[in-house]
């Protein structure tokens, strides 16, 4: 099988796909600590006493945070899958 070289349209969906591929990771790169700090950092250190039980108010907005950046991670991955249209065309069997 030779493929065609990829046309300039083919090109902005590469480039849109890998886009939405890093938007991914830098969703996961907030969504991770922001979790595990109000999972299982914060609940803790305010247990064993390091820091005043105050600090438990921070643990609400740190799961909203989370959660949206994972919602983002999810939907990142649905619009990069969106612009690998090209994939099909080129690669019609991927198993030749």
């Amino acid at each position: 099988m030779d493929p065609k070289p990829l046309t300039t349209a083919e090109w902005a969906e590469v480039g849109m796909a890998l886009k939405f591929l890093w938007l991914a990771l830098g969703f996961a790169l907030v969504a991770g600590p922001s979790l595990l700090t109000a999972h299982a950092i914060i609940p803790s250190i305010v247990d064993t006493k390091t820091v005043a039980a105050k600090w438990s108010k921070l643990r609400a907005p740190l799961y909203v945070v989370g959660i949206i950046c994972v919602i983002g991670i999810f939907a990142s991955f649905y619009m990069a899958s969106e612009n690998t249209d090209f994939l099909h065309r080129i690669y019609s069997r991927w198993w030749q």
